[in-house]
């Protein structure tokens, strides 16, 4: 029986190459598992800067509107202290209230109307007497229209007033034009009279040249002859201008200023200042006393302002003449203008009173060329009115309407007594 070989050395073998190789492997995997050493490599952090934005529109339009608009002008301040004007104090006692009873047609419901009237009567022989309350709160006036205005032909509202809309720049209602006051003391007045404190500005109320500005009004002839001096005007300035009225010539006179800002012979175009109201004068109160002069330049040549002076808008102007039983205008009669519809007195005024003090057999202050009135009230808001009189202590009334820019006229008369009719069969008879 054959001999069996010994395989188990070989098997052992085997086995030990098998785990030698396994180990072996196992480590190579091992290191190629862990790899390289990492490295660290610090670098500067730069701080991010963010992404700009665009501008929005609106930032882009205003800058362009700023780039393009007209820098503000920066006005030279004075650097001395200002003094405001002030005007003397009025006496309490002089307010004249005026009820209802006393205005002929007032309603019974009409509020008293305040008559604020001078506090001394004028210094006799003297030319012009002025009058002036104080201002104290004023507000803007209606603003007037734009001259020179004809919307009715017979118009002339050529001239601008010459104190501004925050100022009176209307005459006393209590001392008008041709009146001689309240209480027929004073002398007739030939102008309109704005009370305002010293300073206020006085304008030119048209273009024209300057012929007179100086203290004590002198009217010269060509010669050098002094014809008129009317010293009680004290600064004074007149305005010879550049149009006329039917080939007269126009002037216009501003008086009692405390300052003159223009010179004889100067250029001035209307609303130029030409200077600043005041006391200077005979006056019992700081004002501006305006006057228009038609045809020369003369004291008795003058011409109711109300009738030559722009209106305010909305407003008109009622003139008209006073007529007495023997057919004549009637001097002196008391006007009383009075709302239809509320029944209320809205202005008053008087006719003119007719002198003569330079004995040339006329009067010195002058109806208008066109209305021949004797009487004439301005800045009459529009609407229907009645303009009331007495003549002879009879009531006369008649009713009007009032529209913007114009000049409504009326003529108040007593009626004319009516003719009995005879009848036919007493005529037979």
């Amino acid at each position: 029986m054959p001999l069996k070989k010994n395989t188990q050395p070989r098997n052992l073998q085997g086995i030990a190459l098998i785990l030698v190789l396994a180990i072996a492997v196992g480590l190579l995997l091992m290191r190629q598992g862990q790899g390289a050493p990492a490295l660290t490599v610090s670098l500067p952090v730069a701080q991010a800067s963010p992404t700009p934005q665009p501008p929005s529109w609106q930032d882009v339009l205003q800058q362009q509107v700023l780039a393009n608009a007209t820098p503000v002008p920066q006005p030279l301040l004075p650097t001395d202290d200002h003094t405001p004007p002030t005007l003397a104090p009025i006496n309490p006692a002089a307010p004249v209230i005026l009820e209802p009873g006393q205005l002929e047609g007032a309603a019974a419901t009409t509020a008293p109307l305040a008559l604020t009237t001078r506090q001394e009567a004028a210094a006799p022989g003297s030319l012009e007497v002025v009058s002036a309350a104080g201002r104290g709160e004023v507000s803007w006036q209606p603003p007037p229209m734009i001259g020179p205005i004809s919307v009715d032909p017979r118009d002339h509202y050529w001239f601008a007033r010459p104190v501004d809309s925050d100022a009176v720049n209307y005459g006393l209602f209590y001392y008008s034009f041709g009146s001689d006051g309240p209480d027929d003391l004073w002398r007739v007045h030939h102008g309109l009279d704005m009370p305002n404190p010293i300073g206020e500005s006085v304008r030119a109320a048209g273009p024209g040249t300057v012929v007179w500005a100086a203290n004590g009004f002198r009217v010269e002839q060509p010669d050098g002859t002094v014809t008129e001096t009317t010293y009680s005007y004290g600064n004074t300035v007149l305005i010879e201008h550049d149009f006329g009225y039917r080939g007269m010539r126009l002037f216009t006179l501003y008086a009692h200023l405390s300052s003159i800002l223009v010179t004889r012979g100067q250029r001035v175009e209307t609303g130029d200042i030409i200077g600043l109201v005041g006391d200077t004068g005979v006056v019992t109160g700081s004002h501006v006393h305006f006057e228009v002069r038609l045809g020369q330049n003369s004291y008795y040549a003058v011409h109711n302002p109300i009738l030559w002076m722009v209106p305010y808008a909305g407003h008109g102007t009622i003139a008209g003449r006073v007529i007495g039983p023997d057919g004549d205008v009637l001097d002196d009669a008391d006007i009383s203008i009075i709302d239809r519809a509320t029944g209320r007195v809205v202005r008053t005024g008087a006719a003119y009173v007719r002198q003569d003090i330079n004995r040339d057999h006329k009067p010195d202050i002058n109806f208008d060329p066109v209305w021949n009135e004797n009487f004439a009230v301005g800045d009459i808001p529009e609407g229907r009115y009645q303009v009331v009189t007495r003549i002879d202590g009879v009531r006369v009334s008649r009713t009007v309407d009032v529209h913007e820019g114009t000049t409504t006229f009326v003529e108040l008369a007593l009626p004319h007594e009516a003719t009995p009719e005879v009848p036919p069969q007493a005529e037979a008879s």
